[in-house]
């Protein structure tokens, strides 16, 4: 199943672009009264809708066409995400500079393709100016997610059981991670879709996105209905092997 379609945004000045991204992420501000579930919970059953968004006034509109304006909420993975991020992170992510191709290497004349590393671009912009890390399986210093090669560290094997098992109780009380998934087409490698994770009550960590199929819904992984679903969801198909891709922030306190 291919959950999401990367959307385009087209290519902005350096100098627009720079300016809007630090209006898109300046300073966290107080957290939300309630927490993560709880503000989540109104965005739960959203229909998905391809390119679908809100803007930071609330208005349900589309990445591409920002012009555009729907009377009910629809949003697809990238969507959802912004969407969620506002009142989590406490800011305000104007949806324009959310697009900016961080390393210049993902316009529609790219040899890798045109918006391959989208959704890590994405998820890099979101929280640009927060601490990040990087969550990885195993003994191993987590490379810097500011600087990494997103071609050739894709995180782990969404399959792997064992890499799970070791991620999931590295994921704090206080963060929020943010998921960019990976697969390969005809030999180019596209980050394609994108989630978010957190802990919840009594040891609980949940995983929340949009598809398709289901629209926004939370899955939780510290479950084994909760992992099998998940699998399923992201079947190997005729793809081959996707890869998850976590990086944690922490919520603003």
């Amino acid at each position: 199943m291919n959950p999401t379609r990367l959307f385009t945004f087209g290519q902005f000045a350096v100098t627009v672009a720079a300016a809007l991204l630090f209006l898109s992420a300046g300073p966290a501000t107080a957290a939300p009264a309630a927490g993560p579930a709880e503000t989540l919970a109104p965005l739960l059953g959203t229909p998905y809708r391809d390119d679908g968004v809100d803007d930071p006034a609330g208005r349900h509109t589309l990445f591409a066409d920002p012009a555009a304006t729907f009377p009910d909420r629809g949003l697809n993975c990238s969507g959802f995400v912004t969407t969620a991020a506002r009142p989590l992170l406490g800011r305000p992510l104007p949806l324009e500079p959310l697009g900016r191709d961080r390393k210049g290497d993902s316009g529609p004349a790219s040899p890798a393709g045109h918006d391959w590393d989208f959704g890590y671009d994405l998820i890099l912009n979101i929280t640009d100016g927060l601490p990040r890390r990087i969550l990885v399986p195993g003994n191993v210093r987590p490379p810097d997610p500011a600087v990494l090669d997103a071609a050739r560290f894709r995180g782990f094997p969404l399959h792997d059981a064992a890499a799970w098992n070791a991620v999931l109780p590295l994921v704090r009380p206080g963060e929020l991670v943010l998921a960019a998934l990976s697969k390969e087409i005809k030999g180019r490698l596209y980050y394609y879709h994108v989630g978010l994770l957190f802990a919840e009550n009594q040891g609980k960590t949940s995983f929340y996105h949009a598809t398709p199929g289901r629209g926004t819904h939370r899955l939780e992984l510290s479950s084994k209905a909760g992992m099998d679903a998940l699998q399923k969801e992201f079947a190997e198909k005729r793809f081959g092997e996707k890869w998850i891709l976590l990086m944690a922030v922490p919520l603003p306190r």
